[in-house]
């Protein structure tokens, strides 16, 4: 069975210090040619190191699971911003369950928001984070972090989804969603039977619970419940 990315990667993992980032990864290429791609609400940049020159992408959020490939013989250092963050200048509604490749103008620069920028290294991404978190290349809307904990809001429920929508490219719903089912999956993996999860998470039926998972995990429930650690 084809694995999820965190089971075939060998990832290293640290928290950085710019607070419109969740985290910043780097890996490698392994000998599985595809992996699956779970369903997030986040977006990302990742920087490819290979044979050639690098390469830089922004992947948008993606609202199911799919089967990716593995380009061979590289190294990918990626940054998995906070949900609610965004780009004003590169709309989330356009780049869900899309990627785009950023220009290089030479093999140590991308071009990005007008001007060249240098392609950091696993090593000095925080001083890159820091630049676009000043220029205000990225910025954070607060509402929507509040509203995915249920906060208190002094604001319309519309003024809500709208600020969700142009923060995330999502709706709330679909959001909820994506978290319910990486819930389930882990309750799953502890040992959690599935008829207690669709009592627990409240959905119709067994079928019901099955089609989510398959639809954003990628997996059925007892193929899940198969991989436990």
């Amino acid at each position: 069975m084809t694995s999820w990315a965190t089971a075939i990667f060998p990832f290293e993992n640290y928290a950085a210090e710019v607070d419109v980032v969740e985290r910043v990864w780097r890996t490698r290429s392994v000998e599985d040619p595809t992996f699956i791609s779970v369903a997030v609400p986040h977006w990302e940049m990742v920087f490819v190191r290979g044979d050639g020159a690098p390469r830089v992408f922004v992947r948008g959020p993606e609202t199911r699971a799919t089967l990716s490939e593995i380009p061979r013989d590289s190294e990918f250092v990626g940054v998995q911003f906070r949900v609610g963050v965004f780009a004003p200048n590169l709309p989330l509604a356009c780049l869900v369950d899309r990627a785009v490749e950023l220009r290089a103008t030479s093999p140590t620069t991308v071009w990005l928001d007008g001007r060249n920028w240098e392609i950091p290294t696993f090593d000095n991404i925080s001083i890159f984070l820091r630049r676009l978190r000043t220029s205000g290349l990225v910025v954070q809307d607060g509402l929507v972090e509040d509203a995915m904990v249920r906060s208190a809001l002094e604001v319309s429920e519309r003024t809500v989804q709208r600020r969700i929508l142009r923060a995330t490219g999502l709706s709330y719903g679909a959001i909820r969603q994506m978290r319910r089912a990486e819930r389930v999956g882990e309750l799953l993996q502890s040992g959690v039977s599935i008829l207690d999860i669709v009592e627990i998470e409240g959905y119709a039926d067994q079928a019901h619970l099955t089609r989510s998972i398959r639809r954003f995990l990628g997996v059925t429930p007892r193929e899940l419940q198969r991989t436990r650690p």
